[in-house]
């Protein structure tokens, strides 16, 4: 067995970030990151600009093989953490080495939730995760005329774009729900992201959902749904959800809710062992809650924290997290973002601004804590502008009582809230 001072279980954005942070602040300490992926560090957030053609290959990698050897970073490719022995402080690897650490991060993050029916194996049923995922999509579409999308969301999204911008001309969208990405946006917002869809030759049909993926000679011809209806489908898109793996860390006796559970300066109820990024369930003091948050800034931002502390520097992480997707080019294009919570049962009173009717529409969440009103999150569709200030509004916990009653009128500028 080896042993290294700072091990990182995983090496994507809170990971990667996180080992350069404590490079700078321990220069002399040994630093291995574990990686189940073959690469250096890429931005899954650029992926989809990949596949649609946008950026070059090479583009979607934030850091070469170089930059690991010049700051002493050992990056330690296609294996996967099998096992935490706490008491030892060792973890085994897939291959069968044993790492001993001095301070552990694990920054896991997800996995694809696969689609669970029968022939969903067959050949062109797409993910969207991986260099390899990015690859086989943009290898599928060549030809491809129809394609069917199971699940909505931000990786709908991102597939409908894709399709669409390689040359697929039939393109339709399939949620369970009453209406399209129900579990995050209400029927007002919603129906604005599907008018966006359909300028863009997206079509959404409600209330389906797959029953089985047909088949001719492996490769894939239609979608059938539990209601009998049929979609062909040269190539299938799914996104319906993500989440982490934690079998290994079974018998560790680490805290495990919904994620990884973490205090405030993302330290675990185990001596020595952090957690970051989509893996981890913190406790947020802008909130005052624990939640899980699964995004690439946030994921980066917790990095930046959690090796400071792990450096030597404890460091609380706060901010307001904070999401956006775009879709489609102008003058059709689309915006939605998420800022902060968006749980409407967290919220005391959710404010609307715009409609359906004017293409755009910004729901503000707001909570009185202690007398004092506050916006704790917000959706945004096609009105990037509210983005900003809302986002400072709740990182700065910014009293609102005297604009509450503003806020809904479409002409109130929200820069006031943070002047």
């Amino acid at each position: 067995m080896r042993n290294v001072d700072f091990l990182i279980v995983g090496g994507s954005a809170a990971g990667t970030t996180a080992a350069e942070t404590i490079r700078n602040l321990k220069p002399d300490a040994s630093i291995a990151i574990v990686t189940d992926e073959d690469h250096e560090q890429y931005s899954r957030v650029l992926l989809p600009n990949y596949i649609r053609h946008q950026i070059t290959r090479e583009q979607m990698f934030l850091k070469k093989p170089e930059w690991y050897g010049e700051r002493k970073i050992e990056l330690v490719r296609g294996v996967r953490a099998q096992r935490l022995a706490v008491s030892s402080k060792k973890v085994t690897l897939s291959n069968g080495e044993e790492i001993g650490y001095g301070k552990l991060l694990i920054c896991v993050g997800g996995y694809i939730v696969p689609l669970a029916v029968p022939g969903s194996d067959a050949d062109g049923v797409c993910y969207m995760r991986t260099v390899e995922d990015g690859e086989k999509i943009i290898a599928k579409s060549k030809g491809a005329k129809r394609a069917v999308i199971i699940g909505g969301g931000f990786i709908g999204l991102e597939f409908s774009s894709c399709f669409r911008m390689n040359g697929i001309e039939e393109v339709t969208t399939l949620v369970r729900g009453d209406y399209y990405w129900s579990k995050k946006l209400d029927e007002q917002s919603s129906r604005v992201v599907v008018s966006t869809l359909e300028k863009n030759g997206v079509f959404v049909k409600t209330h389906e959902e797959p029953d089985r993926i047909e088949s001719d000679n492996g490769k894939v011809k239609a979608v059938v749904t539990k209601s009998g209806n049929r979609y062909e489908a040269d190539i299938i898109g799914v996104g319906i959800g993500i989440k982490s793996d934690f079998s290994w860390l079974a018998g560790s006796g680490i805290e495990i809710a919904k994620g990884i559970v973490t205090n405030e300066y993302l330290e675990t109820n185990l001596p020595d062992v952090y957690a970051a990024g989509d893996c981890a369930e913190f406790y947020d003091p802008v909130f005052e809650r624990k939640h899980l948050v699964g995004n690439w800034t946030n994921a980066t931002t917790q990095g930046s924290a959690v090796g400071k502390t792990m450096g030597g520097e404890r460091t609380k992480f706060e901010t307001a997290s904070s999401y956006s997707i775009s879709f489609f080019l102008p003058p059709n294009n689309g915006s939605c973002s998420f800022i902060g919570v968006t749980e409407p049962d967290f919220g005391d009173r959710i404010i609307v601004r715009g409609s359906s009717k004017e293409g755009k529409v910004t729901r503000i969440f707001v909570k009185k804590y202690n007398g004092i009103f506050r916006i704790i999150g917000a959706t945004v569709v096609n009105n990037p502008a509210d983005v900003g200030p809302i986002t400072m509004a709740v990182k700065n916990r910014v009293d609102i009582a005297k604009y509450i009653d503003d806020l809904q009128k479409i002409d109130f500028d929200l820069k006031q809230l943070v002047a």
